[in-house]
């Protein structure tokens, strides 16, 4: 094979971590073609190892590592393979996932992204959409272990998302521990329409072309419906009813249940009252089973991350700098300086490459608290940037963000700077010290502006080289560095002017 040939030849993997089930797709990218390699299930459980506190116990994390461990081995007969690997419910709502994730790096090569229920929605969506050819907008319903969400759009683009604590693990445990009748599942069903309640209206008044549901759980009521009389690969509020009608006698057959496992049955009836409560809170005619999930989604991502497509994230600052009406040439200047002094410090500080990335998202949108109030600017944006649903980010990545945004002016807080998943704590220092000098060299809001300086710092002295005629022409931006001064000085980090003839 020529090395052409070979650095076309890509694999990619797209590892999903949900709460009953982890999954594993690999793929083969050779010029356009993607042909589907290696897919693996393994149930792992992990929802029914947390506490009333939402700590997962010892065991359900040996379960997690043990089949991180061997979905490291397998992916070392992929050669030049991509991975991305997410966590779903579980693992973002599991108080002490520190400690899984931390057991996992020592066993598992790869970085894992917890991401929200927002995100988790629209990879869902994506999934659906780029498995088959929809047209007009399909809903789409995903019930996985702990969590089910429900997404609206068209194609590759989401209208609409939503993600509900309630899941067929979760449900399981909460109302048919003891057993299923017809109390329970009523109280069940009640209670995820409870959950649907504030937004049905929303998805209602949008209307869709087409329903797909997708997952585990949405397979078995498909299939246990087409084992009881109804069309393949369908379920309607008929099929719905019949079901739930052998299920609270429970006459649930070994005819109904046919090609389901055992480890399925044990939570079909907590998924059947959720999908239940989903289409009679949507009025939902008909829905169809669609295999694209979660991984199809991050493998859409991933196919066209090569394209000229304006990258998920970037529209998503993009639009929230729109929705808090930013001063988009103010931004912009304080980007492009933060990235320019950023190339100033990453060789000697060895700064990943994705830092840079995140310090554009920050410097673009450290004011977007400004429509909330002037006075504390910084905790107002903060509060946004972690708090809102930003589509393509995970917590860690939306956290960064969030925090060289909350410490970008005024006193820098050592106890809100900790180690990030994702980063180290000085390389974090570095990001924030690079942000807070691009917004102090653009507080006069002005086009023109004066020569950048050259920057060093060894994660304890920061030396700035100016030109000296910036003295005379700038006094004002003299004070506020010379402010900044003792800012950092509290900090525990020296800074040091010095003015170049």
């Amino acid at each position: 094979m020529n090395d052409k040939v070979e650095s076309e030849n890509r694999h990619f993997a797209a590892i999903d971590l949900g709460s009953n089930s982890f999954h594993m797709l690999v793929v083969r990218k050779l010029h356009d073609d993607v042909q589907h390699l290696f897919k693996h299930k393994e149930r792992v459980r992990l929802a029914q190892g947390l506490d009333a506190k939402n700590n997962l116990s010892d065991e359900a994390i040996e379960r997690g590592v043990a089949v991180l461990k061997t979905f490291a081995e397998q992916l070392t007969s992929f050669p030049n393979c991509t991975v991305r690997v997410v966590g779903t419910h579980t693992l973002r709502v599991a108080k002490n996932r520190s400690e899984f994730l931390a057991l996992a790096r020592q066993v598992f090569p790869y970085d894992i992204e917890i991401i929200s229920g927002q995100e988790e929605a629209r990879l869902v969506h994506l999934g659906v959409s780029s498995s088959e050819h929809l047209v007009g907008d399909t809903l789409v319903i995903d019930i996985g272990g702990g969590s089910t969400e429900v997404a609206l759009g068209r194609e590759s683009s989401i209208e609409l998302g939503r993600s509900h604590t309630m899941g067929s693990v979760s449900f399981t445990e909460a109302f048919f521990k003891k057993g299923v009748d017809k109390a329970s599942y009523k109280r069940a069903k009640l209670y995820a329409q409870q959950q649907l309640e504030r937004f049905s209206a929303h998805f209602s008044a949008i209307g869709w072309n087409q329903v797909r549901c997708t997952s585990g759980t949405a397979q078995a009521i498909a299939l246990a419906s087409e084992n009881i009389g109804f069309e393949a690969g369908k379920i309607t509020p008929e099929s719905i009813k019949e079901l739930r009608k052998l299920a609270v006698k429970n006459e649930l057959s070994s005819k109904a249940t046919k090609g389901i496992s055992s480890q399925r049955m044990q939570l079909f009836v907590g998924g059947l009252a959720i999908l239940d409560a989903v289409f009679s809170s949507l009025g939902i005619e008909e829905a169809k089973f669609s295999s694209g999930a979660l991984r199809e989604g991050l493998l859409a991502e991933f196919n066209s991350a090569a394209s000229d497509q304006l990258d998920t994230r970037s529209r998503a600052i993009r639009s929230l700098m729109a929705r808090y009406h930013v001063d988009v040439a103010q931004a912009e200047r304080v980007s492009d300086t933060a990235i320019k002094l950023w190339r100033q410090l990453a060789p000697d500080l060895r700064l990943p490459v994705f830092t840079r990335r995140y310090l554009q998202y920050a410097a673009l949108t450290h004011e977007i608290g400004l429509n909330i109030n002037s006075s504390g600017l910084q905790k107002h944006s903060a509060y946004i940037l972690e708090h809102s649903n930003l589509a393509g980010f995970s917590f860690d990545q939306q956290k960064l963000v969030a925090l060289m945004v909350r410490l970008h002016r005024k006193r820098i807080k050592r106890s809100l700077v900790t180690n990030l998943g994702m980063l180290s704590k000085k390389h974090a220092v570095a990001l924030i010290i690079l942000l807070r000098l691009s917004v102090l060299w653009h507080l006069s809001r002005s086009a023109e502006f004066p020569e950048l300086p050259s920057v060093e710092f060894n994660g304890e002295l920061l030396t700035l080289s100016i030109n000296a005629s910036i003295g005379d022409e700038y006094p004002l931006l003299i004070a506020d560095l010379e402010r900044e001064e003792s800012y950092l000085k509290q900090f525990g980090i020296e800074m040091r002017i010095e003015f170049q003839l």
